[in-house]
């Protein structure tokens, strides 16, 4: 173990250090021209070390990684190891921690984002690995390009305790070095926002190859949440599977059926496609980022007009709008703004054509961080304006964007009066790669840290899980028994009622993330990312009832009540990496 870690982990014995001695002071960092950076070496007084990397970050990106540090690992890790990292950061800024193989695919074990305040700050972050990585193989990524920002890195280690030391013990002794102690949150609940539509979810099953339109995991969702809003996936190639032909069998009628049980409930419906015909598109199979011709534009506009009609006549089942899937990344057709809109040019007048009202959604990008730049080019084109619904995005870098990607748009909604819709809500895109990660607590905890972030910073007014069935799921099919994370969704849907309006607190410190909304009642989420602490909420209506509902590893759904004292404030404990809910009783 390197000095540095005795001295950052003198409390916890047996574990090893991965990383070279200092090897952040002598590491170039990566894309300093790409955001016109400049990097020194300089002396500070820092706890327990007295050089650090000084990272002068000057212009905007929409990709957090085109500037960052990364740090290969100096000795072998194996898969299902217990590792724990250390940061000293200091700002004020933002960063992102990773580790992460250092090849294609980037396999990541984790992502974290990382307020940095303007003192000395150790970030600590226990995490898994998820793969056996020999000497450089790996890294470690420290992304900076988060906007202009000067970011001082003090020291980093990451030690490993292989098998030694289960998750839960290197979360525990993280937690203890940074409880969240007093925090006070102030409300006005006059000053509020956007009004919400609610909590939906993905059912794309047959997008993936299912026959059937529903499993085990979709049923449970639509008997035991609120589902106002169902996102289904068009399966081009099983619909489509050759010029002119169309078939409704298989994957295409699950996916029809699925669409048929959202109508009957009552539930309104996004239709977006991944994957096409080779015909059509051309390359292999779910091979990401292949581009339409434009001469097939037309053949490709009929099969999916064909499809809403067949869902409208057929299956009685009227599609509010279309989106393909992340076409800004290509997953699987790409496509430019300029050629999107080509596409939707030429579509909106042939769904006009056939009696359909179906608009195109704004984007439905992979992330928040490329939404702006890939919907602004749309959003001015007035030739195609009146084809256009909701801005539509993917929130799967909540965790680590910038505060400028989310809010802008926020900005970009309220400018072209069109309201903001997460369609794929979560918090890692690459949590399938863990090993059965849906039952743990961390699932659940960093779903609300998204969430509340996604709605407080974008004015998103509909958030549709990834999914609502069989992938990324809420509960155990097996039974089916509930994992912690449907009791977290349970409690934000309930706090984000349709037709609530929104209020956004001030809150005295980092650590703590609170919102509130506003109806027949008051209700507000407090989302706890660190140890334990007291919460001091004002502005709340005076005298009146509260139930307070708590969810964290040890808790699931305590429930006590409370009274809002005569001035219109309310203290609370919030337990260590916990999701708190109170509401109006």
């Amino acid at each position: 173990m390197t000095a540095l870690a005795l001295l950052l982990f003198q409390t916890l014995a047996g574990g090893q250090s991965i990383l070279a001695d200092n090897v952040h002071l002598v590491t170039p960092v990566a894309g300093l021209e790409r955001t016109h950076s400049e990097v020194k070496v300089v002396n500070v007084d820092g706890p327990g070390f007295t050089r650090a990397l000084r990272v002068h970050v000057k212009d905007r990106s929409n990709e957090t990684n085109i500037t960052q540090l990364t740090l290969p690992n100096a000795t072998v890790v194996e898969q299902g190891d217990t590792l724990l990292a250390s940061v000293w950061l200091k700002g004020p800024g933002q960063a992102e921690f990773l580790f992460e193989k250092s090849t294609d695919p980037w396999t990541k074990s984790v992502t974290r984002g990382l307020s940095v305040p303007s003192q000395w700050r150790r970030f600590l972050i226990p995490f898994r690995s998820a793969q056996t990585y020999n000497p450089g193989e790996a890294m470690v990524s420290l992304r900076l390009a988060f906007g202009p920002q000067t970011i001082d890195i003090g020291a980093v280690d990451v030690v490993s305790y292989g098998k030694t030391k289960t998750l839960d013990q290197l979360v525990e002794y993280a937690i203890s070095q940074s409880p969240l102690g007093e925090v006070r949150v102030d409300f006005n609940l006059k000053n509020t926002n956007q009004t919400m539509l609610g909590f939906g979810g993905n059912f794309c099953q047959p997008r993936y190859g299912s026959t059937e339109p529903m499993d085990v995991v979709g049923n449970y969702a639509l008997n035991h949440l609120n589902v106002v809003h169902a996102r289904i996936g068009l399966p081009l190639n099983s619909w489509n599977p050759s010029p002119g032909v169309y078939r409704d069998d298989a994957q295409a009628k699950a996916s029809l059926e699925a669409l048929q049980i959202m109508a009957r409930r009552g539930i309104p419906t996004v239709v977006s496609v991944w994957e096409g015909p080779t015909w059509m598109l051309g390359g292999n199979p779910e091979q990401n980022g292949r581009i339409l011709p434009r001469e097939k534009y037309r053949q490709c506009i009929d099969a999916i007009a064909e499809y809403l009609v067949v869902a409208r006549d057929k299956y009685r089942a009227n599609v509010g709008y279309f989106s393909f899937n992340e076409a800004d990344y290509g997953v699987n057709f790409k496509f430019s703004p300029q050629q999107i809109a080509d596409f939707i040019r030429q579509a909106g007048p042939v769904f006009e054509s056939r009696g359909l009202k179906t608009k195109f959604l704004v984007g439905d990008t992979a992330n928040a961080s490329n939404f702006v730049g890939y919907a602004t080019p749309l959003l001015e084109d007035r030739s195609i304006a009146r084809f256009l619904g909701p801005l539509a995005f993917h929130n799967w870098d909540a965790l680590s964007a910038s505060e400028q990607a989310y809010t802008g748009i926020a900005a970009l909604g309220k400018k072209y009066g069109k309201p903001v819709w997460c369609l794929e809500a979560g918090h890692d895109a690459q949590l399938w790669q863990a090993k059965d990660p849906w039952a743990d607590w961390e699932n659940g905890l960093r779903l609300a840290m998204a969430y509340e972030r996604t709605i407080r910073q974008t004015n998103a007014v509909l958030m549709d899980y990834w999914t609502y069935q069989d992938n990324y799921p809420l509960v155990d099919k097996q039974g089916p028994k509930p994992y912690h994370v449907f009791h977290v969704m349970k409690q934000m849907e309930n706090v984000f009622a349709p037709g609530s309006k929104v209020v956004n607190p001030k809150i005295s410190r980092p650590g703590l993330q609170a919102i509130g909304t506003v109806g027949k009642r008051f209700a507000l989420l407090l989302v706890n990312s660190e140890g334990p602490g007291a919460v001091t909420l004002t502005g709340l209506p005076k005298n009146a009832r509260v139930q307070v509902l708590v969810n964290s590893r040890d808790r699931r759904n305590l429930v006590r009540t409370a009274k809002v004292d005569s001035r219109g404030m309310l203290r609370v404990r919030v337990p260590m990496r916990s999701v708190l809910s109170i509401r109006q009783r």
